[in-house]
């Protein structure tokens, strides 16, 4: 799966669903696995794991050491994955890894926001990738996991983006118009109640079940206009 491919795929997107598109929106940064759980875990990642450790940034940050040192980071290193870093939260994140009291963690993700500062002067988002660790891990890192958080990029540059309209606990309708628009890009749309039964993770599973419910709202929808007509109404009007 060709970077060039995806997008493609996110050029057919914009035109369905009337969206403004620009090939130099999107780019990738590949970061090793440790970085990236501890980049997600500083940055008020929902996923239930992280908050065992605290529900606020601060709390996160008082107990990063224990963290480091558990049985639930060993067991997040077996992942692979990614998320989107933007600009307009850079300062914030770096702000919260200057409060972590463990010098050696505190040094080791300054350096990294270091890295990520300079490719983020160019752009507002990119997206974090783990270095996959065989080929057939990169196949699937490329073909459903960049297209993901590209997606994502496509829907913040276009102003649909529940949690900056909203608020952060509105993260599960971002995730889900993802998922939505990754499965219609498959043609998928009619298996999705088999993806949330499938799914065993508390967290990816309520992405489909969010996705599901976009399925229904946009299921009427016939041109490019409509669609993106119905989303921002309804952005607007959720309570």
């Amino acid at each position: 799966m060709a970077i060039f491919n995806i997008k493609n795929q996110l050029k057919h997107l914009a035109r369905d669903f009337d969206l403004n598109y620009n090939p130099s929106w999107f780019d990738v940064m590949w970061i090793p696995t440790r970085l990236e759980i501890l980049t997600e875990y500083v940055g008020d990642c929902p996923d239930p794991i992280y908050i065992k450790y605290g529900k606020t940034p601060e709390a996160r940050n008082h107990n990063i050491s224990k963290f480091v040192n558990s049985k639930d980071f060993k067991d997040c290193l077996k992942r692979y994955g990614g998320q989107v870093a933007s600009r307009s939260e850079l300062k914030k994140e770096v702000k919260w890894v200057s409060q972590i009291k463990d010098k050696k963690i505190k040094k080791e993700l300054l350096a990294f926001y270091e890295k990520l500062a300079k490719k983020l002067n160019k752009t507002s988002y990119i997206a974090l990738l783990t270095i996959p660790k065989s080929k057939k891990e990169e196949y699937w890192q490329l073909k459903f996991i960049l297209r993901h958080e590209w997606i994502h990029i496509l829907l913040s540059r276009n102003n649909i983006d529940f949690q900056k309209a909203k608020s952060k606990d509105y993260w599960r309708y971002d995730e889900g118009i993802n998922d939505y628009m990754g499965a219609y890009l498959d043609n998928s749309l009619n298996k999705l109640e088999k993806f949330r039964d499938k799914e065993k993770y508390s967290m990816e599973k309520q992405n489909w079940i969010y996705a599901i419910k976009f399925r229904e709202l946009l299921k009427d929808c016939r041109t490019p206009k409509e669609r993106k007509r119905v989303l921002t109404k309804f952005i607007k009007n959720l309570k």
